[in-house]
C-alpha cells in the first residue's frame, strides 16, 4: 500500500511538472520591459540599414543581401505599432519616444506605414542588383521611412 501511495505522489509530481514545464510562461508586457524590446528592434532596424548602405556605398559587394536587409526591415516594421502602448513614454522608461506618438496617433500610424512601404520597394529594387538604385531606394527609406518618424516623434539624442 505505501508504495502505491508513493507511486502516486511521484505519479503527480511527474504530471504537475509537466505541465509546468511544457508551458511557457506568461511574458511580463510591462512598459520598462516594452520601452527595452522596442529600443532592440529599433536597433536591429538600424543595423539592417547599415548593412545595405555598406552596399550602396561600394564598401562590400553583398547585393545579394540586401533584399534580406529590406524584408526583415519590412518585417518588423509591420508590427512597430503594438511596441508603443499608451504609457510607454517617458513616465514608463529610459526613452526618446514623444508624446507626440500618443497625440497623433493616425499621423504615427502613417509614418510608421511609410516605413513598411519604403522598405518593401527597396526589396524590390534589390532584386536587380543595380547598386545605383539601390543606394537611391535606400535614401527614400532613411528619409520617408525612418526620418517620417524620428523627426516627429523621437526625441534628438542628448
Amino acid at each position: 500500500m505505501r508504495s502505491l501511495k508513493h507511486f502516486c505522489s511521484l505519479l503527480a509530481v511527474a504530471v504537475i511538472a509537466s505541465v509546468t514545464v511544457g508551458q511557457p510562461t506568461q511574458a511580463a508586457d510591462e512598459a520598462a520591459n516594452l520601452i527595452k524590446y522596442r529600443q532592440t528592434t529599433m536597433k536591429a532596424i538600424g543595423a539592417h540599414m547599415g548593412a545595405m548602405a555598406a552596399v550602396a556605398k561600394g564598401e562590400v559587394s553583398f547585393t545579394d543581401e540586401v533584399a534580406g536587409h529590406a524584408h526583415a526591415i519590412n518585417a518588423l516594421s509591420k508590427n512597430l505599432l503594438r511596441l508603443f502602448p499608451k504609457d510607454s513614454g517617458k513616465e514608463a522608461g529610459e526613452t526618446r519616444a514623444l508624446p507626440a506618438i500618443w497625440e497623433k496617433w493616425s499621423d504615427f500610424e502613417a509614418a510608421v506605414q511609410k516605413l513598411s512601404d519604403e522598405s518593401a520597394k527597396m526589396a524590390q529594387v534589390a532584386e536587380g542588383g543595380d547598386v545605383a538604385a539601390i543606394g537611391q531606394q535606400l535614401g527614400a527609406v532613411g528619409k520617408n521611412g525612418c526620418g517620417g518618424c524620428h523627426e516627429t516623434f523621437r526625441a534628438k539624442q542628448d
